[in-house]
């Protein structure tokens, strides 16, 4: 009678499970096998792994799986590190301590179309404060000049909205060490390197781990902030999957090559997700999941 009571109070998020994330799936995998283009088309024609294949074969999607994993990459290797220390110096109490918190999670409030539209302001040529300032050492500056300075731009302005989130996500985490362990370790001679590997990181391990996740699967899906910032461009060169898809779905009515493609983006973060755990398993970093 006891062990029913748990599951008659997971009930109700069973049900929103199903009826938000589960259920939606079939029609989408019932249009990835079907040539289904509304425009030319209203009626779907079953085409079995056609769609698939053309994915696979297809180097322009090729391209745009490259370049989001390598904007995933590029900001997890950076916003994890620059978060995890913004967190470790708002342990310690400092004046100003609680203004700058509330200052710095400013970013996580902002709309991503509002994001996208502040950093096309910031970063356009004309009217944009750090192509000015580049300007006084003779730089010309123009971020929709090429790929790399485009990267750079979305890189720049994914870090300025998500870091506040890690380090916010990381803080309580860090509080709740209990400050015994420290000073153990310092009465024995630990240097700082050595506490943070050997004390700090395995204590904070589940919610760091966490927050990986939450933010790989965040930046492999984006889309509003490149959207607004550069269109995808300059020609396609930063469309990303996402891009990709919506362009299918919403501009050419191509349903069947679009649920392929979310699909097959489904898959590939289930699977780097899997990958993850089992490699930090293995590097101790994590402990039974």
């Amino acid at each position: 009678m006891n062990q029913k009571y748990p599951l008659f109070f997971l009930l109700p998020t069973i049900i929103v499970l199903l009826l938000v994330g589960i259920i939606p799936l079939f029609p989408v995998l019932w249009n990835s096998f079907h040539f289904y283009i509304v425009a030319a088309r209203p009626s779907p024609i079953f085409k079995g792994l056609d769609n698939y294949r053309n994915i696979v074969s297809n180097p322009e999607i090729g391209y745009y799986f490259g370049v989001t994993l390598l904007l995933t990459a590029v900001c997890l290797l950076i916003q994890i590190p620059l978060g995890l220390a913004i967190a470790l110096m708002l342990v310690r109490r400092f004046k100003g301590r609680d203004f700058f918190q509330v200052l710095f999670a400013l970013p996580l409030g902002v709309a991503p179309i509002a994001v996208g539209t502040i950093w096309t302001l910031i970063l356009r040529p004309e009217i944009g404060p750090i192509p000015k300032i580049l300007s006084l050492f003779g730089i010309n500056f123009n971020y929709m000049s090429s790929f790399w300075s485009a990267f750079t731009a979305i890189v720049l302005m994914n870090t300025w909205r998500w870091t506040p989130f890690i380090a916010l996500a990381l803080l309580p985490a860090l509080v709740s060490i209990p400050p015994d362990i420290l000073d153990a370790c310092k009465v024995d001679g630990a240097t700082y390197r050595q506490v943070f590997r050997h004390v700090v990181l395995p204590l904070i391990k589940t919610p760091l781990l966490t927050v990986i996740f939450i933010r790989f699967m965040d930046t492999f899906s984006i889309f509003d902030e490149i959207w607004i910032l550069t269109g995808g461009g300059p020609g396609w060169s930063t469309r990303t999957v996402s891009i990709d898809i919506v362009r299918r779905v919403i501009f050419e009515t191509d349903y069947g090559m679009g649920s392929a493609l979310s699909l097959i983006m489904l898959y590939i973060t289930i699977t780097i997700c899997w990958l993850m755990i089992a490699i930090l398993k293995r590097g101790n970093l994590v402990g039974e999941l």
